[in-house]
């Protein structure tokens, strides 16, 4: 049974779902999560469960696809930002909502939607919360929900040992940046989004669908992941000095002011330099060319009741 669409921020009660964990997400790992648990708690609280612990990205995104199709209200998906792009790719324009569960590195998603860091208040949310249609980035046919980028950052995420990942999380980011530093050199990169063309040398170009980057910074602090825009930050930095300036405004959040930063917001971009490092909410994603483009509210979200979050407009 397909269901339809609740209406944006719509409270509905949750009467069957799919439990979907990734054992491999570092919190999970290290906590020992016990689904069959979780499992009977909700049932206690009326809620039919199906558990799932699927062994790869494609088998989430087929066993989330297969509770739309049942007609289940959500999929708690335990795991991180990776784990809930790939549930999200399988519930892309139904009216099962994606009900995250911190369980990753840095959980981002998790924190734009302000469901906060604790595994059982995110259960507690969702059960009592409400239900908004959010935007999703696609980089060709792949979906997004937080920001893909091109240049040193994708370079350094494709490098990252997955031993680090799992032991420091996004701490082995920055190591790793720290240690290719020196190599690092800015590339030609040709873009163009609409009748915008740009050609010239570029350290990286972040593309995003919501505003933290890494949980830490903002290169897009006024990005809304409701508008159906895609925001666009290009770094291009000329010597060692203008590379510190930019990391300063960066955390100040006041790049729009830098002659060495390019800000635009576009519904569309193409990235038709070829061979330049792509990632996709944190993993490495192949290299460019791609064309990024945004599909306006075609994931329904689970979030807290209340106001909405500041990246969905709220206060």
């Amino acid at each position: 049974m397909v269901r339809s669409r609740p209406m944006a921020g719509q409270t509905v009660a949750i009467e069957r779902v799919l439990l979907l964990l990734n054992p491999a997400a570092r919190r999970v790992a290290s906590r020992g999560f016990d689904p069959g648990r979780v499992a009977r708690w909700l049932d206690r609280r009326g809620v039919q469960v199906r558990v799932a612990v699927p062994a790869s990205a494609a088998a989430a995104t087929r066993e989330a696809r297969e509770a739309a199709d049942r007609g289940d209200d959500a999929v708690f998906a335990v795991g991180g930002d990776g784990t809930l792009r790939d549930v999200a790719t399988g519930l892309l324009g139904s009216a099962t909502a994606l009900a995250a569960i911190p369980g990753g590195t840095v959980n981002i998603w998790c924190k734009e939607m302000g469901l906060g860091q604790g595994m059982r208040g995110a259960f507690e949310a969702h059960l009592h919360g409400q239900r908004v249609p959010v935007d999703v980035g696609m980089a060709g046919e792949r979906p997004f929900l937080l920001m893909a980028s091109a240049g040193w950052d994708a370079a350094v995420a494709a490098s990252v040992p997955p031993g680090w990942k799992r032991r420091l999380g996004d701490a082995a980011y920055v190591l790793e940046g720290l240690r290719r530093a020196p190599s690092l050199r800015p590339a030609t990169m040709r873009w163009r989004a609409g009748l915008v063309i740009h050609e010239g040398p570029t350290a990286l170009m972040v593309v995003s669908n919501t505003r933290l980057y890494g949980g830490r910074v903002r290169f897009s602090p006024g990005a809304l992941a409701n508008d159906g825009l895609l925001d666009v930050a290009i770094l291009a930095p000329r010597t060692p000095a203008d590379a510190i300036r930019l990391a300063a405004k960066l955390l100040a959040g006041r790049l729009v002011h830098d002659r060495c930063a390019v800000i635009v917001q576009a519904p569309e971009l193409t990235i038709e330099t070829p061979g330049v490092p792509l990632q996709l909410d944190g993993d490495p994603a192949g290299e460019t060319p791609v064309t990024l483009s945004v599909r306006p509210g075609a994931l329904l979200a689970s979030i807290p009741a209340g106001p909405l979050p500041p990246v969905l407009g709220g206060p």
